[in-house]
Parts: structure tokens; sequence; C-alpha cells
């Protein structure tokens, strides 16, 4: 058998590559028009609880959602604080009015699921939706669906939280 052609090993890395970028989708659930957020109102965010995949539970991916959420928002709003346990959306309105935030962002994992895809081909993914409160009304500004499932074919290991940054990044970016 002869060796591959340089054309068949440049179709061969074409589709190969056609599997390799992360998808991800963000979508409007308040079904209201886009209402853009005071960049001069400092931002509170609380923690949501852990993400889990049919039984196993991916201790400490609360955190770390909210951590990526606020990464997000600290590169616009003035300040920026975690709330530093999950708490009810009371308390946690609370604890956003008490340190002087002008918003609550309140995260919630609907979907977490880790897969080793570098060996599996299964690809990562995870849902998130993100509501926006004013802490001196409690009305809701906004409310969003964040999604992103990994490339299916990758050389390193995929995660959910290697999943927020890009799609965060670009929808706290459209609210201001």
């Amino acid at each position: 058998m002869a060796p591959p052609g340089k054309l068949t090993l440049a179709l061969m890395l074409v589709f190969a590559l056609a599997g390799c970028h992360a998808k991800y989708q963000v979508s409007n659930l308040s079904g209201a028009s886009t209402t853009r957020l005071d960049k001069q109102k400092s931002v509170y965010v609380a923690v949501p609880q852990d993400g889990s995949y049919g039984a196993t539970i991916y201790t400490g991916s609360g955190q770390t959602v909210a951590q990526s959420v606020a990464s997000a928002f600290s590169k616009v709003a003035p300040k920026v604080t975690v709330g530093d346990r999950t708490q009810s959306n009371e308390e946690a309105l609370a604890s956003a009015r008490k340190a002087g935030a002008g918003y609550l962002v309140v995260p919630v994992i609907a979907h977490w699921e880790h897969r080793a895809t570098a060996w599996s081909g299964i690809p990562s993914s995870m849902a998130i939706r993100v509501t926006i409160l004013d802490t001196t009304s409690g009305d809701q500004v906004s409310s969003t669906s964040v999604e992103g499932r990994s490339r299916i074919a990758s050389v390193t290991s995929t995660s959910p939280e290697s999943l927020l940054r890009d799609p965060l990044v670009e929808y706290v970016r459209g609210k201001y």
C-alpha cells in the first residue's frame, strides 16, 4: 500500500479539525428587550449549588462557576464581590445589599458533565442560567442561558469550566 499523499493528509487534517471547536449558545430567557446594565453599579455574584451529572456531584463546581461569572463581570463592573457560600435568593439579595452592590447575579448550574474527552471522544458539556436582579427593587433585569460543549477531538483534557470563559465574557460584554 502506498503512503498517503499530501492531499489525503490535508483532507484527514481538515476532518479531524472539524470536530475540534467548542460550541456555545447564549439564549435570552427573560423575553424582554436587551436591558443595558449601569457601568457605575457594582456586582454581587451568588454561589450556585454544585453541578451534577447522573449520580456524580462535581464538588466545588458551584464556586468555580461563581468565580468564572465574577471574572467576566470584573472586566466591566467597578467592583465585583463573590458570595462565600450557597444561599437562597433572599439571603443572596440581602448579602448583595449589605455589600452595596447594584446588581445581584445568580448563576444556576443546569448541566455539568466532565468527560475525559482526550481518550474517550465524548465531549464535556455544561449549561448555566444567569439571572441578574436589581438589588434596590429586587426585580429581575435579565435571565440568560449559557451552554457549551467541548470539541470531540482533543489532545488535551476538556472540562465544563473551560467552556465557561468565552461565552461568559461575550455575554457580559453584551449586557453593558
